[in-house]
């Protein structure tokens, strides 16, 4: 959840990196040779992969907050997780961005950069979602399942930010694989887009996974409501 003053901070970013990434498809240069995923995957969709991400993640955090609204007393903690959370995600991407066409114009930048880049951005990925089970439990409007209670509202938390972390932790020692332990062309070809496919499907697995626990628990917590009259 994040308010007005932080969603415009996040769309500033979010806008320099789509212009960006505008310019840099629309200039005349050709990428280097040894950009090798390039043959593999269009470089438009590696360039416009960070700001669209920064805008789906903005978005669903101030979606949020209409949802649960400003003045709901236990807002405030979620407020200021969503505000360094999101703030440090469009601050990043713009500098991971920046390494891509920068490359990309034939100009080197030394590989410790963009993998000391991606491991920042994991580390403050993995804290806030570590973060999320600490923060104070209330019901959400039109959830799937109804009501998740005191007791399976903060266990559905818990499982969804085990899910993240776990998913974090995979992805995070596939890019060192790729970096350290896979052949050098493989890394260059394949790596990138099998780290993007693997976050495309693993999205849509963790929206459905949240769903049937959000009905499955929200069901336990009506059936236990009954029970106790």
């Amino acid at each position: 959840m994040i308010d007005r003053k932080t969603a415009l901070i996040c769309g500033a970013f979010i806008a320099l990196m789509f212009a960006a990434a505008f310019w840099r498809i629309t200039s005349p240069e050709e990428w280097p040779a040894q950009m090798a995923w390039a043959r593999t995957l269009p470089p438009s969709v590696v360039l416009f992969m960070f700001p669209a991400f920064s805008a789906l993640l903005t978005g669903k955090l101030y979606r949020k907050s209409f949802r649960v609204g400003a003045a709901h007393p236990r807002f405030e903690p979620w407020q200021r997780w969503g505000k360094r959370f999101a703030i440090s995600i469009c601050a990043g991407l713009p500098l991971a961005q920046g390494v891509f066409i920068a490359r990309s114009l034939g100009l080197y930048v030394p590989p410790a950069i963009d993998g000391t880049l991606g491991v920042l951005i994991m580390i403050v990925t993995l804290l806030a979602i570590n973060q999320i089970p600490k923060l104070p439990w209330f019901e959400r409007r039109f959830s799937p399942g109804s009501e998740l209670g005191p007791v399976y509202g903060p266990r559905f938390i818990r499982i969804m930010s085990k899910t993240l972390v776990v998913y974090m932790i995979a992805m995070f020692a596939a890019a060192f694989a790729f970096q350290f332990a896979a052949p050098a062309t493989l890394a260059q070809r394949w790596g990138l887009p099998t780290i993007l496919g693997a976050t495309a499907l693993f999205l849509l697995l963790f929206l459905l996974w949240s769903i049937v626990w959000q009905i499955r628990l929200g069901r336990k917590w009506r059936l236990e409501r009954a029970a106790h009259g």
